[in-house]
């Protein structure tokens, strides 16, 4: 394998594969499969979500509460861990760059944003920080990212929906600008 076949991946803009390279295919699989997981399991917690808020029962309540728990460490933080270090790969060792492309550097954006507050949320030092600014009428901008990442009512399922909604177009699609930008580089 050539290192230098590597570091000239996604010197078009659009990630343009090279053929037979081992390392970047595998990459990629890794990235796609941290992808889905990530995904899969933010969709999933929003289904559980919605069982939560028909729930009556306490126990029933209690058993739905353990199950978004184990989701979100056990799959949504692994697949977002991968997604970051396969993007970090990326990144870092080919000619995609993190800024250079506005779709890499919105998938950065999301995916460190997602990151940083998931974790804080996680624990309870997001709830903490609310309180604390509460006390300022300050935690209004924190519960609408809390919302975000932790949707407790259809609202703000479809806003996180729709976010990895996005994310998964912008992958696929992968604009280069947010100018229509195809015709004047020379791409279809």
């Amino acid at each position: 394998m050539n290192g230098e076949n590597v570091k000239t991946y996604g010197l078009r803009g659009k990630g343009y594969s090279i053929p037979d390279n081992v390392v970047i295919k595998t990459t990629k699989a890794l990235h796609l499969l941290s992808a889905t997981a990530w995904a899969g399991g933010a969709l999933a917690m929003q289904a559980l979500s919605y069982l939560k808020l028909t729930a009556e029962d306490p126990i029933r309540l209690a058993l739905i509460q353990e199950c978004l728990r184990f989701v979100d460490v056990c799959v949504v933080l692994p697949g977002l861990a991968g997604s970051l270090a396969t993007g970090l790969i990326f990144s870092t060792f080919t000619s995609i760059g993190f800024f250079k492309f506005f779709w890499i550097g919105f998938k950065w954006c999301v995916a460190c944003c997602a990151g940083f507050w998931g974790l804080m949320f996680l624990g309870p030092w997001g709830d903490r920080l609310i309180v604390w600014l509460d006390g300022y009428g300050l935690d209004a901008p924190l519960r609408l990212v809390r919302s975000c990442i932790l949707p407790e009512n259809l609202w703000q399922g479809a806003l996180q929906l729709a976010v990895i909604f996005t994310m998964c177009l912008i992958s696929v699609y992968r604009p280069l600008s947010l100018r229509r930008s195809a015709g004047r580089h020379g791409q279809n």
